[in-house]
């Protein structure tokens, strides 16, 4: 008996509240119940906004989560994110670092925290002779054509930007039909330059279809770590898997992938500097005029 309920502790956070609740203080009943009734929702909350939920005290959630076998809070919300999202991979559990009620300083550390250490391992993800082969192909190319959708597709447009600066033929549309039609109109000589974060995009995914199929370059920029799209490239650019896939938006993966394109570019323009400084003085002088 007590082993299965040792697995229970160990496995459900669910599970082992219900297995407890006639052992628990009338305090740590509310909490048990309140978490019962909106486990999803609990797992945003911090401690004391648990406790003013469940008209409990912070001392009684505190022993809530030891009453049912957790090593602490953060450990009991791991376990409930499993329960909630039972049978999904990792990645898909809810982003727990952001709770209801945290102040404005401990957020822009957690936010220039988490960046910072992204940023750093970044530097050792990502490979410098697939920078390389991603800017031969790209300065050789009839046409550079971006794709992404939501956070990815900025990612793409500030590239598309970026290499009309320095006179490359570029394109980009924010459609994701259109962006598909366009895989599927590309010619040999052309790069398809495909970012998406989770590397599962469908519509990213049938944009490398289309344009692998076609003899295009194929040049993806994801997660490190399998994922469909970066099976189908030719050059497979990565960064670090460094949130989860379901969050309230992409933030240090967004930051990731924009210091990336800055690197080819970068990269690009010193190969040619001269000419790039040209094009961007003349890029500079039409939007600016008065001021080149």
């Amino acid at each position: 008996m007590s082993g299965k309920a040792g697995a229970l502790t160990v496995e459900s956070a669910i599970g082992a509240i219900r297995s407890r609740l006639d052992a628990l203080s009338e305090a740590e009943n509310k909490v048990a119940r309140y978490v019962l009734e909106d486990p999803k929702k609990t797992l945003h909350y911090n401690v004391a906004e648990l406790a003013r939920k469940s008209g409990a005290s912070q001392a009684a959630v505190v022993r809530f989560c030891k009453r049912i076998g957790a090593q602490g809070f953060g450990d009991f919300k791991l376990r409930l994110a499993r329960d909630v999202f039972q049978g999904q991979d990792e990645r898909f559990l809810p982003d727990l670092d952001l709770e209801s009620g945290a102040s404005v300083a401990s957020i822009i550390r957690n936010i220039v925290g988490s960046t910072q250490r992204s940023l750093e391992r970044l530097a050792e993800t990502l490979d410098p002779l697939l920078v390389d082969r991603a800017v031969d192909a790209i300065t050789a190319a009839s046409l550079t054509a971006l794709f992404g959708i939501g956070a990815s597709g900025l990612v793409a447009y500030d590239f598309y930007q970026k290499l009309l600066r320095i006179g490359l033929p570029a394109s980009c549309t924010a459609d994701t039909h259109v962006q598909i039609t366009a895989a599927a109109s590309l010619r040999p000589g052309d790069v398809a330059f495909i970012v998406s974060y989770s590397g599962e995009t469908e519509a990213m995914i049938e944009a490398a279809h289309q344009a692998g199929d076609r003899g295009v370059t194929v040049i993806t920029l994801t997660m490190d770590g399998p994922n469909t799209l970066r099976g189908l490239a030719d050059v497979a650019l990565l960064v670090p898997g460094s949130e989860r896939l379901y969050r309230e938006g992409a933030m240090t993966s967004r930051t990731d992938q924009l210091a990336v394109v800055d690197v080819i570019y970068s990269v690009i323009v010193t190969r040619n500097l001269d000419a790039s400084i040209a094009s961007i003085s003349r890029t500079m002088a039409a939007t600016h005029p008065g001021r080149g």
